[in-house]
Parts: structure tokens; C-alpha cells; sequence
């Protein structure tokens, strides 16, 4: 399922969940001028499909919490990246197996042929926010305290941001010995498309209040006006 949003305000949560749910690709077009390049990449994925029905297993060694746990079909421009550990020594293969247009497709990957780099660290993060993200959006609304103490040691193992830890700051030097803060209106950007009537006090706001005010002021003077001429016949 490739899901689209049109529109300056849109709700990437849903989009790009129904897209994830679905297997397929997020698209947000917020602006008429990008409309035709985001067309022109739906296209792209839709029209060359290259493997369905793909199953991958590995021979010779043993792997665990791979990661996602089923896979989409193999389009251009989206290659298969799956995120894995192991144990004992990786001495065999990793087989990957699909259809194509033509049949059958089968490869394999060497895996002794590599060795650990430190230089891949980042690997191991990928993986754990991988897992914390499968965890947080099937369970969404259903609190599961197995899911709550996985994501909750998952973001603690790995320093990472979930929904149940957080980062905070700590500075030794006390830069207020005194106490004392001043509080301080901090500006906030708006959404693309989003008019400054949207908080309320800009000069807009004060502008179509005021037209308002000399409308009413207006119909007020003429009934006012009518009234008055219409006494001295009665």
C-alpha cells in the first residue's frame, strides 16, 4: 500500500504508518509546484518491479532478533536491509530467494568472507531503534508491560529516545548562584502553509476585529439614523 498525503498539514503519523503497515512507500505532496516530481517517483517504484515473495534464511550459523520480521517486495531505488545479530562464529551464508518476471531467484552471500568492524558501531543502533519501533507502533494503544520493559531496557542499552526514557542535560556549573530566572516567550515555527491568524495576535487578527467593529458601528448608526426620521411622523 502506497499511501499519499496532499495538503500543507498532514499527518505523517498516519501516512507513513499505513505505508509501513502496508509495505509499501510514504508520499507527501505539500505543494501544488511538487506534485509532478512526487508522481514522477511513485512511478518509478511501481513500474519496475525486480523480486516478489522474497524469503531470506541463513545456512551454517545461527541468527536471532532479525529484524523486520517479514519482507516487502523488493522495488527500484528500494533495496532488501534487514538488521540481525548472531551467535558462535558467522561461518556460513545468508540465501535469499524470490520471483521474478522470468521465474525462480536465488542468491547467497559468503558471510565468512567478512570480518567485524568497529567502523559499523552505528549498525547495532540501527538495529535496537528497528526493534523499539516494532515494538511502539503494533502495540500502540494496548500498554503491555512485556513491550513497556523491552522498549524501556532497549532505549537504556543503547542510549536512544523512546516513549518511556529521555535525555536529560546536566551542567556542574551554576550559572544563577542567586535562584533567580527570568521567564522568557520563546517563538515557535509554524507549519508550512499556516497563516499567523493561527495564534491569534498578528496584525491581521487586529485588522479584520477592527472592520468588524466598524461594521457593527455602522448598522447601529443606521438603524439609529431610521428611527430618528421616522418620530416626528409618528
Amino acid at each position: 500500500m502506497f499511501a499519499f498525503g496532499i495538503g500543507s498539514s498532514v499527518n505523517r503519523y498516519l501516512i507513513e504508518g499505513v505505508a509501513k503497515a502496508g509495505m509499501g512507500e510514504p508520499f507527501v505532496v505539500e505543494d501544488q509546484k511538487n506534485a509532478a516530481e512526487v508522481a514522477i517517483r511513485f512511478r518509478e517504484y511501481i513500474q519496475t518491479p525486480v523480486l516478489t515473495d522474497i524469503k531470506i534464511r541463513t545456512e551454517g550459523f545461527e541468527t536471532y532478533d532479525v529484524q523486520p520480521t517479514s519482507y516487502p517486495d523488493l522495488l527500484a531505488q528500494r533495496p532488501v536491509v534487514l538488521f540481525g545479530k548472531w551467535r558462535g562464529n558467522p561461518s556460513g551464508t545468508i540465501e535469499l530467494t524470490g520471483k521474478t518476471g522470468r521465474g525462480d531467484y536465488k542468491s547467497s552471500l559468503d558471510v565468512s568472507s567478512f570480518q567485524p568492524d568497529e567502523g559499523n558501531r552505528a549498525l547495532r543502533y540501527l538495529w535496537a531503534r528497528t526493534k523499539i519501533a516494532e515494538l511502539s507502533d503494533y502495540g500502540f494503544g494496548e500498554v503491555n508491560d512485556e513491550s513497556v520493559k523491552q522498549i524501556t531496557e532497549l532505549g537504556l542499552k543503547y542510549n536512544l529516545l523512546t516513549r518511556y526514557t529521555s535525555f536529560i542535560a546536566v551542567r556542574e556549573k551554576v550559572v544563577n548562584p542567586n535562584g533567580s530566572a527570568d521567564d522568557v516567550n520563546q517563538p515557535l515555527p509554524l507549519p508550512v502553509g499556516v497563516s499567523d491568524l493561527a495564534i491569534g495576535s498578528e496584525p491581521e487578527l487586529i485588522w479584520m476585529l477592527l472592520g468588524l467593529l466598524l461594521l457593527g458601528l455602522a448598522v447601529i448608526f443606521r438603524r439609529s439614523f431610521a428611527s430618528w426620521r421616522t418620530s416626528p411622523a409618528t
